[in-house]
């Protein structure tokens, strides 16, 4: 009875053991299958081809920072660089005249130096020509005697004299300004075709009636010329002459030394002028 028993007991564990080591087996092949499995000279080398939890523990390089790029301030009493915005963009040409003006105007926030007076380069040159330029320069004002020319006989140009303009300032660099305007010279253009002449501003408005022209042709109507017996005798195409007379206003500058000459600026002035004839008439 005992072998019998033991017959049939040796079966069944037989199995179980066979089942078991099926089951080791192709857990085996499936470990394998993932660990991908592949023959070296040195043996059997696997790799597992799945996922996993496991951090690795190479560490990766941290990026880098961006640049100090952004001109910011600090509720407007100093300024300092950062790398991100809002500020002033140093890439952006744009935004320069801002960074330099905010770096001028307040300190670098942690620094205790006391703010920059911006120092302004001033073209002295430029700046009194613009000063002569915003002088009221007056056109002359003027007459010629007698009030109707007569030919051949010399008419006579009486100007009224002109103010001098004087202009001082500070710049701001702290040196004194000093610019002033004068009439040098009287331009006379008696409108006939005569040269025009010039003549200084003593002879043309310290001597008054100096300056004088003389006529040939008088002046007459267009159907004057044309009709009457003495047409011939008058100019062939004006019924007056455009007298125009022209105060050259002359400029110069100083800084504290010497004088400078800045230039000139012209400003005419024009009538129109009536010249007739005398005739002498035999009385019988």
């Amino acid at each position: 009875m005992l072998r019998s028993y033991g017959a049939r007991l040796a079966v069944p564990l037989l199995l179980v053991t066979t089942l078991i080591l099926v089951g080791l087996e192709i857990g085996l092949i499936r470990t394998a299958t993932a660990m991908d499995c592949r023959p070296t000279p040195d043996g059997i080398m696997c790799g597992f081809s799945g996922s996993t939890s496991t951090v690795s523990s190479r560490r990766t390089a941290p990026a880098p920072l961006p640049p100090l790029r952004y001109l910011a301030t600090q509720r407007g009493r100093c300024w300092f660089w950062s790398r991100y915005p809002p500020g002033f963009d140093s890439w952006n040409s744009a935004y320069d005249h801002k960074i330099i003006s905010t770096r001028w105007r307040l300190p670098e926030c942690g620094s205790r130096a006391a703010p920059k007076a911006p120092v302004v380069a001033v073209n002295v040159s430029t700046r009194a020509w613009s000063i002569f330029r915003s002088f009221p320069l007056n056109p002359p004002t003027f007459h010629l005697t007698p009030a109707v020319g007569i030919t051949n006989l010399p008419s006579r140009l009486h100007l009224n004299p002109p103010r001098r303009f004087r202009h001082s300032e500070t710049l701001p660099d702290g040196r004194r300004l000093d610019v002033e305007a004068t009439v040098q010279t009287v331009q006379t253009n008696w409108g006939d075709g005569a040269p025009s002449a010039g003549h200084g501003v003593t002879t043309a408005i310290g001597d008054p009636g100096a300056v004088r022209h003389t006529y040939r042709l008088k002046t007459c109507p267009a159907d004057y010329r044309v009709s009457h017996l003495d047409g011939p005798k008058c100019h062939p195409a004006l019924d007056r002459y455009p007298v125009t007379i022209t105060y050259r206003w002359s400029a110069r500058y100083r800084t504290g030394g010497s004088w400078t000459a800045l230039g000139s600026i012209d400003r005419p002035a024009s009538i129109r002028y009536d010249v007739d004839e005398v005739l002498g008439v035999l009385l019988p």
